[in-house]
């Protein structure tokens, strides 16, 4: 699913991702960033990342997961 992109800057990028369910899910920070977790099943994973990517281009923002994971997504400056 693409969630949408990210204007060209230098600022960090917090991410902030939860999710449950068994299963794999993975964002992706295109064309640069790939992050994958693992989600159980019955327990909500809270993961929060600061990314220094220095000057970066827009950013297209997906996350990828089976049906069986639900998951919420946060990405700030």
């Amino acid at each position: 699913m693409v969630i949408g992109d990210i204007p060209p800057g230098k600022d960090d990028l917090w991410v902030l991702f939860n999710c449950r369910g068994a299963g794999k899910a993975e964002i992706r920070l295109e064309p640069d960033v790939a992050m994958p977790f693992t989600c159980l099943d019955g327990l909500i994973s809270p993961i929060m990342n600061r990314l220094d990517l220095g000057r970066r281009k827009t950013l297209t923002v997906r996350v990828q997961a089976p049906d069986s994971v639900e998951w919420a997504l946060r990405v700030t400056r």
